[in-house]
């Protein structure tokens, strides 16, 4: 008994390195079921109709679902055209090859449907005057590349193989694999492009943003909105703009997170603040992370040192305190509109230095995550 007692599916390899060796089968399968049926030209295309259950008998390693996601992956690509709704296997299945019907009605061009490699002759190296055929340029095509595009691309591609002297067996094979990842950056760069925004001064973060630093980090809330008005202000200053505001905070926030828990390990004992108080040196780590200025910090520390000692309360962190206090000090006279909008309990704007100034007292009233 024979090893292979049925017809063997014949497929391009170039072809299954840039659309997938699986869409490439049923792209093939796709072929022989046009060359056994008639079709019906319409709207300039030539369309064949078979039965879902021959498709499956034609590919019995598939199911139904694997067809149906396979017509709907070659769709995307733009090489299928579907007629009459997603594949069934009780329903006809209509189609067509996304070329024109002169072409599908000429057998030398129906043929290539499903484009297969040029037969590999002896290893050579590519010339000066190297040039795609139309066949190889059709193949791009299908896949989506401008012509331009893929003829943008013959002369870095020569003068590259050219250095390198590499003899090879088809180049037309190894120039569409190249030029289709080129036009996947490039596809990727432009859409990126298109969703990049500068930062707004009215900006905050998701809701994803705010459950993966919330409940998936353990981050006190509190803390996460101090940080916002300083992000903001850093990133307006840069006149950048980005498509991932949400995943640059989450670092942001993460990276002084981690701080700030070294500088709570530190003080375990309640204690009153003393004249000559400092805070800790890695209170302006956690600053510089945030841009926040040293020499801004240090000249807060006298009004906080006096507040504290008239208060007489007793503070586990006396750095964590006056982290806190700096950061909203920070916002209030860097961005008072935004933090305005996000921070309701805070009025005015800076401080002017006096212990029963209003503004002073709101912003050393206790946060949760400073205490």
């Amino acid at each position: 008994m024979s090893l292979i007692p049925e017809k063997s599916i014949v497929f391009s390899p170039t072809l299954a390195a840039t659309l997938g060796l699986e869409e490439t089968i049923l792209l093939q399968i796709l072929q022989e079921c046009v060359t056994h049926s008639d079709q019906v030209v319409s709207s300039g295309f030539a369309w064949t109709s078979v039965s879902g259950q021959k498709i499956l008998e034609l590919s019995p390693f598939w199911d139904e679902d694997d067809i149906r996601r396979l017509t709907a992956s070659l769709h995307e690509k733009g090489l299928l055209l579907v007629g009459g709704g997603a594949f069934q296997a009780n329903q006809e299945f209509r189609f067509a090859f996304n070329e024109s019907s002169t072409q599908a009605n000429n057998p030398q061009v129906s043929n290539r449907s499903a484009p297969i490699a040029s037969k590999p002759s002896s290893a050579k190296t590519i010339g000066n005057s190297w040039q795609p055929s139309e066949d190889c340029l059709r193949q791009l095509a299908q896949l989506g590349v401008t012509k331009e595009f893929a003829q943008q691309q013959i002369p870095p591609f020569v003068a590259y193989w050219r250095d390198r002297n590499i003899p090879r067996h088809s180049w037309e094979a190894k120039y569409i694999k190249e030029v289709w990842r080129q036009w996947q950056q490039a596809e990727a760069v432009s859409y990126r492009k298109n969703k990049q925004l500068p930062m707004a001064g009215d900006w905050y973060p998701s809701k994803d943003a705010l459950d993966i630093l919330c409940n998936q980090g353990a981050i006190n809330s509190n803390f996460i909105e101090d940080a916002i008005p300083e992000f903001i202000l850093y990133w307006r200053g840069t006149g950048e703009a980005s498509s991932t505001w949400d995943s640059k905070f989450v670092q942001h926030v993460r990276r002084q997170w981690q701080f700030f828990n070294g500088m709570m390990s530190q003080d375990k004992t309640p204690k009153t603040i003393t004249g000559a108080w400092r805070p800790n040196e890695s209170v302006y780590d956690v600053l510089h992370m945030a841009n926040i200025e040293r020499g801004f910090a240090e000249r807060l520390i006298p009004e906080f040192v006096l507040y504290w000692q008239e208060n007489g309360s007793a503070q586990c962190s006396w750095s964590t305190k006056f982290l806190q206090y700096v950061k909203r000090q920070w916002a209030r006279n860097s961005q008072p509109q935004t933090a305005d909008k996000h921070y309701g309990k805070q009025q005015g704007s800076g401080s002017t230095g006096r212990i029963r100034d209003r503004n002073i007292i709101d912003a050393l009233s206790d946060r949760s995550w400073a205490s």
